[in-house]
């Protein structure tokens, strides 16, 4: 009777951990609380423990600290936090695979247990190592490790790579291009818009001595539904892509923080081009052809995330036309805009340019994001821009005929409830743009294709199918106008989530709480959520 009581007793701590562990995984992949009558379902599939058994644990361990639970308006329980007790036991691992800290070669899907064994013994000890190998290095290792799955191993082992070794890698890319060349050291860096007064460059068909409507002339639309079958859009190239102001790729080597992404072979990631719902043409095409008519301004009009920015910084970028974003709010001044008089060392007042009277000058695309929202003595003074195509500066003295490259481009939310912060245009301004509107993707597979690029460029980061679940999600929660949006940029954040080592469900909770308005429940989505993941 005894023996029986103290056996009893020694199997305790190894049933608690079993479950302690469970609960933590199930946390992990469940986005932070779990009921705990599903737990004590579960428990039977990895271990011996009985339902009734599991919840009487629960309840020690809660008296122990081990778990947190909580009471809910109808009497059910959850689980909302664990402390799990001793180290994770084998059957644990086994069912929701090891961490990243004990790699696993055979979670590479051509890797068996001699290739494991085979690839260790040769000095291989992480993935990383493996993806820094050759596929000579590895062909024949053992007698089944062929150059085919050689190749597989180098394509696969990447984005099994711990996410602190990779961020820890292109944290190092990004500081060597801010080193300084005479102290090798790292320095910030200050432009001063008012003094970046170089314009540029020259349309491509005066340059290269082409007619000005040859396709290489000109941004011809080849994205998206025009992918297929490519239309000329008469906006010129010009001949400067090293212009400080042209949006760089990645890959150049002046890019900063906030160049293009590119695809594995280097080249930009395109964005994805929605349709215009009224007009039925791709949007760059229209963007396109509107800019190609001189100084015609533009008003892109869309939610949150729905890529007006990337879009035109894309165009930007292929037709190598300067860039320059200014996001307004209720304090943008008409000095904001065009430069104040400053006083000089001599005494005398005298103007100075300011960052979108620069932009003008020197023939770049001035985007004004918010545009509603900034001072109407701002906006008024942009009327004789958007009419005659020049600037009008009073306090300047000076009427500007801006360079014959610059365009103009305002960005705004949709006067919708969710953005009911946002200030409506008077009609008098309104009327002077050429309105567009940019919706989210409609298209799963375009805006999957487009994630993909972005988060799976270099490495495999999220699976494809993960990928379509989150995606087709989003295009839930953009139907419900209860519902907190996801767009195509919170799914990028989720992605990055599920680099870090979260579950694809916590990574959507997480990014659904952190878009909430204050009017929105974010538990109202996880219903449907379950449905996907």
């Amino acid at each position: 009777m005894s023996s029986t009581t103290t056996d009893d007793a020694d199997s305790q701590p190894d049933e608690q951990a079993v479950l302690s562990h469970l609960v933590q995984r199930l946390l992990q992949r469940e986005g932070g609380q779990i009921p705990l009558e599903r737990v004590t379902l579960r428990v039977s599939d990895y271990v011996d423990i009985g339902e009734q058994a599991a919840a009487d644990l629960i309840d020690e361990g809660a008296d122990a600290g081990i778990y947190t639970l909580e009471r809910g308006a109808g009497g059910t329980r959850t689980i909302t936090g664990v402390t799990p007790h001793g180290p994770e036991p084998d059957v644990i691992i086994a069912a929701f695979g090891a961490t990243a800290d004990t790699p696993d070669f055979t979670i590479i899907s051509v890797v068996t247990e001699s290739i494991d064994e085979a690839l260790r013994k040769a000095g291989y000890e992480t993935f990383a190592d493996l993806a820094n190998a050759g596929v000579d290095d590895l062909t024949g290792l053992t007698g089944t490790l062929t150059e085919s799955r050689a190749a597989a191993i180098l394509q696969e082992a990447p984005q099994h790579i711990p996410v602190g070794t990779r961020l820890a890698t292109a944290a190092a890319r990004r500081y060597a291009r801010r080193l300084d060349t005479e102290t090798d050291r790292g320095v910030a860096r200050i432009v001063d818009l008012a003094t970046t007064d170089v314009t540029v460059g020259e349309p491509v068909y005066r340059t290269d001595e082409l007619d000005p409507d040859a396709l290489e002339a000109q941004y011809v639309s080849a994205i998206g539904r025009n992918a297929d079958d490519p239309v000329a859009t008469g906006l010129h190239v010009l001949d400067d892509p090293d212009h400080p102001d042209v949006p760089k790729a990645a890959t150049h080597p002046d890019a900063g923080d906030d160049a293009l992404p590119v695809d594995d072979a280097g080249r930009v990631i395109p964005p994805a081009v929605p349709i215009e719902p009224r007009l039925q043409l791709p949007l760059d095409e229209l963007l396109a052809k509107k800019l190609a008519r001189g100084l015609v301004p533009v008003r892109l009009v869309g939610p949150r995330g729905s890529g007006k920015n990337y879009l035109v910084k894309y165009l930007c970028h292929k037709t190598n036309r300067g860039y320059v974003s200014i996001d307004c709010d209720e304090a943008t001044h008409t000095e904001d805009l065009f430069g104040p008089l400053t006083p000089t060392e001599d005494g005398l007042i005298v103007p100075r340019t300011g960052p979108a009277k620069q932009a003008l000058l020197n023939g770049s695309v001035l985007v004004l994001n918010e545009f509603p929202v900034m001072r109407a003595g701002a906006a008024m003074a942009l009327h004789r821009l958007l009419n005659e195509g020049k600037l009008l500066v009073k306090a300047h003295g000076e009427l500007v005929e801006p360079h014959p490259s610059a365009r103009i481009v305002i960005t705004m939310n949709p006067p919708t409830r969710e953005y009911r912060d946002s200030e409506p245009m008077n009609s008098a301004t309104r009327g002077r743009f050429r309105a567009l509107e940019q919706p989210y993707i409609q298209d799963i597979e375009v805006e999957l294709d487009t994630l993909d690029a972005l988060v799976n460029s270099g490495s495999r980061v999220v699976d494809r199918g993960t990928l379509r679940t989150v995606v087709q999600f989003a295009h839930q929660t953009r139907q419900n106008e209860n519902w907190p949006t996801l767009s195509t940029r919170n799914l990028v954040v989720v992605c990055e989530h599920i680099e870090d080592g979260a579950a694809p469900k916590a990574a959507v909770k997480n990014e659904v709480w952190a878009v909430a308005e204050p009017n929105q429940y974010p538990g109202d989505t996880y219903e449907t959520l379950d449905d996907y993941l």
